[in-house]
């Protein structure tokens, strides 16, 4: 499964502008208090579509480079598997890939 980009919503949807909008007027950041979870949560889901039995398997890349240089990055990073991330070149990847599929 390839994930091109991080799930956001559209910031100028209606709906995620009132949201957003009555964040704000309480003091708080709508982007770390709404924006980021509700991605997270977006591809989370999108990860467990990926594997829905024992015998399944998979890889997900995440093309997305906010994954590694924004710090909201370490949110999304922390709520998937640890021991199966792989952060490296396409190169190393693709090796990556490779040798989870041949065992």
């Amino acid at each position: 499964m390839v994930i091109a980009r991080l799930p956001f919503q559209v910031p100028t949807e209606p709906i995620q502008q009132a949201r957003a909008e009555r964040i704000a007027s309480q003091g708080g950041d709508p982007f770390r208090e709404m924006s980021v979870p509700q991605a997270v949560l977006k591809l989370r889901q999108g990860f467990g579509r990926l594997i829905r039995s024992r015998t399944d398997r998979g890889v997900v890349l995440i093309l997305d480079s906010r994954m590694v240089t924004k710090n909201y990055g370490t949110r999304f990073r922390k709520s998937l598997p640890q021991e199966a991330q792989l952060i490296a070149s396409l190169e190393e990847v693709f090796s990556g890939m490779e040798g989870f599929f041949r065992l």
